[in-house]
């Protein structure tokens, strides 16, 4: 956790000064990837949504749109052809800031992997990039994670014995270690310029804590009044704030309107005079479905006793979610998330799963990630 002497935010004032839109500037987005040759590229914002798509012609490419390039946010050109935007070995995707209206990427495409990135003509790149690249944790990190993915490797491509799992736990304890010391040089950087930017997005980038809000308020708290106003991602974590401060223990329970698996409209203000237990989960998600027998049996037991389940898929295959219900045979109330920025995901903040959220017969948040024998027990004890 980063702390600070000085805290330069209150969260009794409102967070949202800057909810004019921000100033769009038209720009060039181009360059050569050696060995790229005749693809598919797309330009993606700063939530991986693709702005717009465009084609490399013999490695090289370039693009004009109207971006922003004042708070700081990164951009991304995504190659489908090269995989899937997620976790992998591969990297079919490069991340960048713009502040310029002219922006250069050379890079080489090895073994599947765009690689060996350069970025001309981004003062806010070239500043992160040397900034992180300076501090004196980066280098040990940068051995650190050499030898994680030697032990990675090993482990899930070779050998899954024992002692390849020692060592790659092992490797990642050396990087925990590594990124409490990089965190704690980073608090001092900030509390030394809380008005530097590079700084900022250092922070936010790699030390953001998530969905706790006192950790976030923390956080948010080294940081001058000029940064917390311009930088995109400090602005989204004060939303983030202002969101958690919504679905606490003891508020209200955000309503919303999803469809239902029998392609009904359902609310969870249908359900106001019964106890909720509002489940998050998704086809894909094995933990989802391993805490799923819980669930059921829970609802099994209490049913009689004014309790229901309204279980919320945030799959995008609705195929995948329909056979999962057929697989799983669900006794309660199923809907499926919508993919807009009313979704009940978001309302939620709901960034892992599963997720739970309690809810009395007056729409008010009584717990949250109630699970296996927890959640019988808590049902037991308010409602018998």
């Amino acid at each position: 956790m980063i702390t600070t002497k000085k805290s330069y935010l209150s969260i009794g004032v409102a967070l949202l000064f800057f909810t004019a839109q921000a100033q769009e500037t038209k720009v060039s987005i181009g360059g050569r990837i050696e060995g790229l040759g005749n693809r598919e590229i797309r330009l993606l914002d700063a939530d991986m949504k693709t702005i717009g798509t465009f084609q490399s012609v013999q490695d090289s490419f370039r693009y004009e749109t109207k971006l922003n390039t004042t708070d700081q946010r990164f951009y991304g050109i995504h190659v489908p052809s090269l995989g899937d935007l997620g976790p992998s070995m591969k990297r079919p995707a490069i991340h960048f800031l713009v502040s310029s209206t002219n922006t250069v990427i050379h890079a080489k495409l090895t073994n599947g992997s765009l690689e060996e990135e350069k970025i001309i003509g981004s003062p806010a790149m070239t500043a992160f990039t040397e900034t992180y690249d300076n501090l004196p944790s980066t280098k040990l990190l940068k051995n650190s994670s050499e030898a994680y993915n030697r032990a990675f490797d090993a482990y899930n491509n070779q050998a899954q014995t024992e002692e390849n799992k020692l060592w790659l736990k092992r490797e990642g304890q050396k990087i925990d270690s590594i990124y409490d010391i990089q965190r704690k040089e980073v608090a001092e950087k900030i509390s030394k310029n809380p008005n530097a930017m590079v700084y900022a997005m250092i922070a936010s980038q790699y030390f953001a804590p998530r969905n706790n809000a006192a950790e976030l308020k923390e956080f948010l708290g080294q940081f001058g009044p000029k940064v917390l106003q311009q930088s995109y991602y400090l602005k989204q974590m004060q939303q983030s704030l202002a969101q958690l401060g919504k679905i606490e223990i003891g508020k209200k329970a955000p309503d919303f309107a999803l469809t239902s698996d029998r392609a009904a409209t359902v609310k969870l203000s249908d359900y106001k005079g019964k106890y909720v237990l509002l489940d998050f989960w998704a086809s894909w998600c094995g933990p989802c479905r391993k805490e799923m027998p819980h669930v059921k049996a829970a609802f099994e037991n209490f049913k009689h006793k004014n309790f229901t389940v309204l279980a919320v898929s945030i799959d995008k295959d609705t195929e995948a979610w329909t056979k999962a219900l057929t697989e799983e045979k669900m006794p309660f109330p199923q809907v499926i998330d919508s993919k807009d920025d009313q979704s009940a995901g978001k309302r939620y903040m709901v960034e892992a799963i599963p997720t739970n959220f309690l809810i009395d017969p007056s729409g008010v948040i009584i717990a949250r990630n109630l699970r296996g024998a927890e959640l019988e027990k808590y049902l037991k004890t308010i409602l018998n």
